[in-house]
């Protein structure tokens, strides 16, 4: 398990990221979410096995992305799985996370069944909240 937060921490929040210039919006919205619920936040990135040939640029906006939310005090952790939703809901359990924030994409319906709905279902016994931000 990795502990990416303060064992004192009541309410942990997880910010899903990929590597899009919009997801600094989450970000925010993670931020404020942990300063409301005076608990912390963390921002999560899943690496495929195919996202290993990401182009540069990609990895460019990865590296800001996570740089904002350590100048917010957040901290990161970058995941590896097949399966995104699986790969996050595991991560949320192990960290024991309350809520976790993503974000609707363009191609929202598709999101929503591959890895939002699925998330949903994987977390909803563990009283993980997800939060999807527009």
């Amino acid at each position: 398990m990795i502990d990416n937060f303060d064992p004192r921490s009541r309410y942990r929040i997880m910010v899903c990221v990929t590597p899009q210039k919009s997801c600094e919006r989450l970000i925010k919205a993670g931020h404020d979410r942990a300063k409301e619920m005076k608990g912390e936040f963390s921002v999560a990135y899943v690496n495929k096995d195919d996202d290993l040939h990401k182009h540069l640029e990609e990895h460019a906006i990865l590296l800001e992305l996570f740089n904002k939310a350590q100048s917010l005090g957040g901290s990161v952790s970058i995941l590896s799985g097949k399966k995104v939703y699986e790969t996050l809901a595991e991560f949320a359990k192990d960290n024991k996370v309350n809520e976790i924030i993503v974000g609707k994409s363009l191609r929202s319906a598709f999101d929503n069944q591959q890895v939002i709905n699925p998330l949903r279902k994987c977390v909803e016994n563990n009283n993980i909240h997800v939060n999807v931000i527009d």
